[in-house]
């Protein structure tokens, strides 16, 4: 068998001539000698810029609004370019939070307590305060321990002397 390797042996082309607008049996077109136009010709001129003070006014209304507007903290700015290869490790390396960060302190008078970041407090003022008391307890408790084990020898020395007494 022939296994249905390959590609055929010609015979058939590789896309459908009557979709381009040729029947079957009829001679391809001549080829064409010169390039096509790069543009079409325009059906519709385009209308002629209006020109005025009050137009002049309201450009400049609006470039210094979209100035504004970029100056504001909102507007995020694009990341800047990479200008060395990219490299397979930097898909994996996490930006760094100043990276394109927005600097906002709000009015905390207009906005809910509960939506104010607390910063947490150190503990080591609270752990100050019974470090002292823990030391008293501390040193009672080597007394106590003391004072048993005075007794226990006391009562190892009667034993031993009664023992050595018959």
């Amino acid at each position: 068998g022939r296994g249905g390797r390959g590609r055929g042996r010609g015979g058939h082309m590789t896309f459908s001539v009557e979709a381009v607008g040729i029947g079957r049996g009829e001679a391809l077109p001549p080829p064409t000698l010169q390039p096509s136009p790069l543009f079409p010709p325009l059906e519709y001129k385009p209308v002629p810029l209006q020109a005025g003070e009050e137009i002049e006014y309201m450009l400049a209304l609006k470039q210094e609004f979209r100035g504004a507007m970029k100056s504001l903290p909102y507007f995020i700015k694009p990341s800047a370019p990479k200008k060395d290869i990219e490299r397979y490790s930097d898909k994996y390396q996490m930006p760094g939070p100043a990276e394109n960060a927005i600097e906002w302190s709000p009015d905390w008078r207009q906005l809910p307590p509960e939506l104010k970041i607390r910063v947490q407090k150190t503990r080591k003022e609270r752990r100050t305060v019974p470090a002292p008391k823990r030391q008293a307890k501390v040193s009672a408790d080597k007394e106590e321990a003391i004072k048993k084990l005075e007794t226990l020898e006391k009562k190892e020395e009667e034993v031993t002397s009664e023992e050595e007494e018959e």
